[in-house]
């Protein structure tokens, strides 16, 4: 018997740009890149120039600064850090994945950790939280749904708190704005409700949008349906209860108002005056609401100022309102991130001594496949232990 000749490898087609254009392509995105660096660099210089003074005169403030007072602020924007992780751990169960409470809370924190100070931290903090919840044994259309329906809640609660906030301020607001942020709530949560019971209509959506997509792309028609519907299928086993919408809504409020309650703790801290709790709701819901907004990490600038313009318009003097929202920025950002980067370190330490005794053992067999397996799950954070899982 003949053996069958040997093919040399196909050529794959050549790029209609050439070497010339393959290395074209550097420069633009290092170009893109320098243009970006530079302009967070002139906005840190800028706020540095503008800012330094006024916060050096807020830092001085700090001095007379209440204990108990302090203490409070703490407990609450650790108690905001808690409600978040129970939010997304009642999510989980909703979607049939149990995790842990103390994992859940750990895992919250590293993601605000990296969300806060990496370039680019939403796609760190997203990639980390996939990969945690992978661990755990949730699916990737689980994962997704639990991600896209934290965030509704989320958004839906802080517009529930800005529109308490209106409603508390009596006269100053017209009935007609009332009005209409009361139905953007309520046509946010039936659209979220009306998707949940009948993902076909997303799945009709999304099919629009990936032939259009295709079509400029220049791929087939079919390109892509086969995994989406897939992920439609997958969906569809995600059920979660009237319970567990009204849970998971509870945490998320309850996230929002002890981080505000942080900032009123804050206030009462440093001995401000004239702050109500309408003025409270506006200013706090102003402030978080404009946090995407700026270039750098944790919406620095642009939020504390938003928050100082806002306690500025209702009243408060400037210099009582910038030493409070500088206090309220150290606990809930600086402070949260610090403790976000030391339990990440904390759970590394950990890990490692287990980590070398696996590896100790499986080198002396002769299965390198389930060595390198074992090596590659606890590298990326996705092999669950008993002890977590029990909970």
């Amino acid at each position: 018997m003949t053996a069958p000749a040997l093919r040399p490898p196909r050529a794959g087609p050549a790029s209609p740009l050439g070497p010339a254009g393959r290395s074209a392509r550097r420069p633009v995105t290092l170009s893109r890149r320098a243009v970006t660096g530079a302009v967070i660099a002139l906005v840190v210089v800028v706020e540095a120039v503008l800012v330094a003074p006024a916060v050096g005169g807020a830092l001085t403030s700090l001095r007379a600064v209440d204990v108990d007072w302090l203490g409070v602020a703490v407990v609450a924007a650790a108690a905001s850090m808690s409600m978040f992780a129970r939010e997304r751990r009642r999510l989980l169960l909703a979607a049939g994945v149990r995790t842990p409470a103390r994992g859940s809370v750990v895992a919250v924190y590293v993601a605000n950790a990296l969300h806060a100070t990496l370039p680019g931290g939403a796609a760190f903090s997203t990639a980390y939280s996939y990969r945690w919840m992978r661990g755990r044994g949730a699916t990737a259309p689980a994962i997704t749904w639990v991600l896209a329906a934290g965030g509704l809640l989320s958004t839906a609660s802080l517009l529930a708190l800005g529109l308490s906030g209106t409603l508390l301020a009596g006269g100053r607001v017209g009935l007609l704005q009332q009005g209409l942020e009361i139905a953007g709530i309520l046509v946010v949560a039936g659209a979220a409700r009306h998707l949940v019971r009948h993902p076909q209509l997303l799945r009709t959506a999304c099919g629009r949008v990936l032939a259009r997509a295709n079509r400029l792309r220049r791929r087939p028609p079919t390109a892509g349906v086969a995994a989406l519907d897939d992920l439609v299928v997958q969906l569809q086993a995600v059920r979660p209860r009237p319970m567990d919408w009204s849970v998971a809504t509870g945490f998320a409020l309850l996230n929002w108002s002890f981080d505000m309650g942080c900032l009123a703790a804050c206030a009462a801290a440093l001995h401000l005056h004239g702050l109500t709790l309408p003025l409270l709701l506006v200013a706090y819901t102003a402030g978080m609401a404009t946090s995407g907004l700026s270039p750098l990490p944790g919406g620095i600038g642009v939020v504390d100022a938003t928050l100082v313009l806002a306690l500025v318009a209702g009243g408060v003097p400037v210099a009582s309102a910038l030493p409070v929202v500088v206090l309220y920025r150290l606990i809930s950002l600086v402070g949260v991130v610090a403790v976000g980067w030391l339990l990440c370190v904390a759970e590394q330490v950990r890990r490692s001594p287990s980590a070398g005794r696996l590896h100790r053992q499986d080198s002396g067999t002769s299965q390198g496949t389930d060595t390198g397996r074992v090596k590659c799950r606890w590298l990326t954070h996705s092999a669950p232990r008993h002890s977590e899982m029990s909970s």
